[in-house]
């Protein structure tokens, strides 16, 4: 229901903004575009990215009530534009952006600024109100960052500093191979011409547009989590759709009044856009597309693809990373235990393969025979692992066979599971160990997440016993290897 209205707040919205400057048809083909050539159609159809529906919407409630603030000034107009640039920047600081559109908004020269400040003095309460709200955005962001966490309204993530200067991951942002937004979203390039005409045609909007868009990204690729490939097409950078397709819509405008070929042309090329981003979509919703695994390789192999084998998703990031090595100096790191089974005390579930024949340390061991294959499963979700990358997990344990390890093959194994998928799945067999039978030796499994994953994923760890006999196991330990 939240996306539904806030879809149709942004579609009237940008519907009356632009029917200002532009014609009916125009104005259409526009929003055709927003809908069929951005991660909008995502967002509405499938329903799943509340926050960046809600921040596109507030984000147009601050450009339409802009217009309206500046063309007819009232109480209305004033309070719900400081409500909606308050919680922009409450749920998102990025959203401090929205102000620069508001003050800029109709000024571009000497005489506009004048004209500008003698509307600012007539209707001095409500430019206070207007002050007001977007001031108590920020201090109620400052004051309570955590609040509703867990939820949509909530965007706070922990990190040493919120925002780093010089914006460092906008080239990830932007040209990411995993969710880069000109990459999933080429069709927002054509802004780029479409501000060069907006700067020639309507100058009294051109710069609080442009300060807007620029200031915004810069923002965007200066806080951490721009980095995490945690969605997909960039719907972070959603919110900007509601100024960006402003140009955009100069350029529409600009392709009409043209003959036939630059019409013909220019609808060929938007019309292909909007359709890969229909498809791309498709990809990511029928998961051939993944903004956690793809790398240049995969994306070139499933461009256009329908179907993947088991060859091309070898192409994937977690097939060719391996980083045991960074584990070898264990100097370097601060070392933790998360798990340790000593078997002393009978698993639930598992008392009948609790033995007391053989035992590394203590009175007993777990057996693993053809009736029970695996040891008890460690399961964690990453959100509870530290959250520094890299970050190195090792699984040990103590095992001892009667027979031949080689004739009693067992496998340590360290996964990650996504959306019930398995991924980076990393495994050792026994039997390439050279382990001495009737002996308990210690084996180990070293395994590091290189970049932050889905907080929702699950790290999997244990034994898995393949042979026909027995074998025993004691004091099995997960440890977590942080950077010191």
């Amino acid at each position: 229901m939240i996306v539904a209205i806030s879809g149709l707040i942004t579609l009237i919205g940008l519907w009356y903004v632009l029917h200002k400057y532009f014609t009916a048809g125009v104005t259409l083909v526009t929003l055709l575009l927003l809908v069929l050539g951005t991660n909008f159609f995502l967002m509405s159809v499938y329903s799943g990215a509340v926050q960046a529906s809600i921040l596109l919407a507030l984000m147009m409630l601050v450009v339409w009530m802009t217009a309206r603030w500046y063309e007819k000034p009232g109480w209305i107009e004033a309070a719900v534009l400081g409500l909606a640039m308050g919680s922009l920047i409450f749920i998102k600081p990025a959203g401090t952006a929205s102000f620069l559109l508001f003050f800029f908004w109709g000024a571009y020269n000497k005489e506009t600024f004048r004209l500008k400040w003698k509307l600012f003095r007539e209707k001095l309460w409500q430019l206070i109100l207007i002050i007001v709200l977007f001031a108590a955005g920020i201090a109620l962001r400052l004051t309570f960052p955590q609040a509703f966490q867990g939820s949509w309204f909530c965007d706070y993530v922990e990190h040493k500093r919120a925002v780093y200067f010089l914006a460092p991951w906008l080239w990830l942002v932007l040209f990411s191979i995993k969710n880069g937004w000109l990459i999933y979203t080429p069709l927002v390039l054509f802004a780029i011409p479409g501000f060069y005409i907006l700067a020639e045609r309507n100058k009294s909007i051109f710069y609080s547009t442009f300060l807007f868009s620029l200031v915004f990204i810069l923002l965007l690729a200066s806080t951490p989590d721009a980095a995490t490939p945690d969605n997909f097409s960039q719907a972070r950078m959603t919110e900007i759709f509601a100024v960006l397709f402003i140009p955009i819509g100069y350029f529409i405008s600009w392709i009409f009044e043209g003959g036939w070929l630059r019409r013909t042309a220019f609808c060929l090329i938007l019309s292909a856009l909007a359709a890969l981003n229909l498809f791309q979509t498709w990809q990511y919703r029928n998961r051939i597309l993944n903004p956690w695994f793809t790398t240049p390789g995969y994306y070139r192999a499933v461009f256009l693809q329908t179907n993947v084998n088991g060859r091309t998703r070898m192409l994937q990031e977690f097939y060719n990373l391996d980083m045991s090595s960074y584990l070898s100096n264990e100097n370097d790191f601060k070392i933790s235990t998360l798990v340790f089974l000593g078997f002393e005390n009978d698993p639930t579930g598992y008392g009948s393969h609790i033995q007391e024949k053989f035992a590394a340390s203590g009175k007993a061991a777990m057996r693993l025979d053809t009736s029970l294959r695996f040891t008890p499963d460690v399961s964690m979700p990453v959100s509870k692992l530290p959250s520094a990358y890299p970050l190195g997990i090792r699984l040990s344990a103590l095992v001892y066979s009667e027979t031949d390890f080689r004739d009693n093959p067992a496998n340590l194994i360290i996964t990650l599971i996504h959306e019930r998928q398995f991924y980076r799945y990393k495994t050792v067999s026994l039997k390439e160990l050279n382990l001495e039978k009737g002996k308990w030796n210690k084996v180990k499994l070293d395994y590091v997440m290189s970049h932050a994953c889905d907080p929702a994923d699950l790290v999997i760890c244990n034994l898995w016993y393949t042979g026909n006999s027995a074998m025993y196991i004691d004091d099995l330990r997960v440890e977590v290897f942080e950077q010191k």
